[in-house]
This record gives structure tokens, sequence and C-alpha cells, in this order.
């Protein structure tokens, strides 16, 4: 059931936690990205869409980063959930924040579109871009690095992936959001061990930006889905 109401109210919780949660989480990423000073805050997340979201069946996404995101973003207000929202609804060119990786979004859509939509052919949804975008609207979403990362980071996020406060975290929002079903873009391992006491289910998908085909990446999904589809979302 899509309730407005409690997933305000769920975002608004989280933004309390980000905030209480952004010097040691800062702390810990100048620490892994050897000591580079860190942007003025960490990110938003959460619900994308409060009137679309299936606040008793809902769905998680968990990414890598927040790329391309630094001072400037966040003394004009431009927060992540926020322009996420704001594409669903614009577009990825109508957003105030140029993404540099669209296919990235439209693999993401494609994913929640195959989870929370109508059924739909496996290649009429590998087709879609703009419908795709909007199709984010439907989930929640957050990443393990709160802000960004560098053009060449594994060892440093990974340093930070592992880290306590990233793990408490992740821990809080899945505590707040309550998903039903976690789908993990790139990051399973850090997940799992995480999330140890989770009691719903977590899927294992790659990187959306993985060099891999669209149906290929959409029948995978499908086949961890298709026991229990009509436990997710508001189909």
């Amino acid at each position: 059931m899509i309730r407005a109401d409690r997933n305000a109210e769920i975002n608004e919780i989280l933004r309390n936690e980000y905030y209480s949660f952004t010097v040691p989480f800062l702390t810990e990423w100048s620490a892994a990205f050897d000591k580079e000073v860190p942007p003025s805050r960490i990110n938003e997340f959460g619900i994308i869409d409060e009137k679309r979201y299936d606040t008793d069946k809902g769905v998680l996404f968990v990414g890598k980063e927040t790329n391309n995101w630094d001072n400037e973003d966040y003394e004009k207000g431009i927060l992540f959930r926020g322009w996420m929202e704001g594409i669903t609804q614009h577009g990825l060119a109508g957003g105030d924040h140029i993404s540099q990786h669209p296919n990235m979004w439209y693999n993401i859509g494609r994913w929640a579109t195959l989870i929370c939509g109508p059924s739909t052919s496996i290649d009429e949804i590998a087709d879609m871009k703009a419908s795709a975008i909007s199709a984010i609207g439907m989930i929640a979403f957050t990443n393990i690095n709160k802000v960004r990362g560098k053009k060449s980071s594994r060892n440093e996020y990974h340093q930070l992936a592992k880290s306590r406060i990233a793990g408490e975290l992740l821990r809080r929002e899945v505590e707040i959001i309550k998903p039903q079903l976690i789908v993990c873009c790139g990051t399973y391992n850090t997940v799992v061990k995480s999330l140890h006491d989770y009691e719903g289910q977590i899927i294992k998908m790659p990187h959306p930006g993985a060099r891999k085909k669209k149906t290929k990446m959409l029948y995978e999904l499908l086949r961890q889905i298709t026991p229990k589809k009509e436990d997710y979302c508001n189909d």
C-alpha cells in the first residue's frame, strides 16, 4: 500500500539520521581517501517519490558511490534524493544536476520496472528510456559511500565500505525504510556482511553501469525475483 504521509515521515527520519552521521562518516571517509578534504556534508537518500513508493512492500536499491556531487551542489540545496525525484518527473535532462552516466540510470529504471511495474516483456523493458527513468520513482535508493569517490578509488571505497560507520548507517537506513527487497547494485558482499539480521530478500546484481547486455541483466534479475514478484511493490 502506498502511504504518502508515512513515506514523508520516513524521509524526514532519514534526513535527521544523515545529519547525525555527518561528522563520523566524513571522518572515516577522509581516513579512507588518504586524508583528502571531505565535502561539507553527506548526501541524502531514501524514498524517491513519496506518492508512488509502496510503504509496506517496498524495494531498496543499494549502489556504491555518490559521484560528481560536491560543496557547490550542497550549497545550492541539490541533494541526491530530491534530484532523483526530479528526474523521474522531468527526465535526466531536466534535473538540477547533470548525470554523466545516463545508461546507468536507464538500467536502474528498467530493473525497477521489472520488479514494481505491470507485467511487460523483457524486450519491451530493455527498450525503455524515458519511462524507465520515471519508474525510479517507485523505489528507495541509497549508496554505501554517501559522498563522492575518486576516478580510481577501488581500494579507498572498499576501506570505507568495510568500516563500522558505513555498516551502521546502512543498517539504520534499512531499519527505517523497512524494505521487503534489497537490490544490490555491485554491492552484494558489503550489504550481506552489514545486514546479517535482515529477514527480507537480497538480490545480487552487477553495477548498473556494467558493460553487459540490457536483456541479460534483466533476465538475471527476473530469475531471482520470479518466485516472489507478487510480494514487492504496488503492482
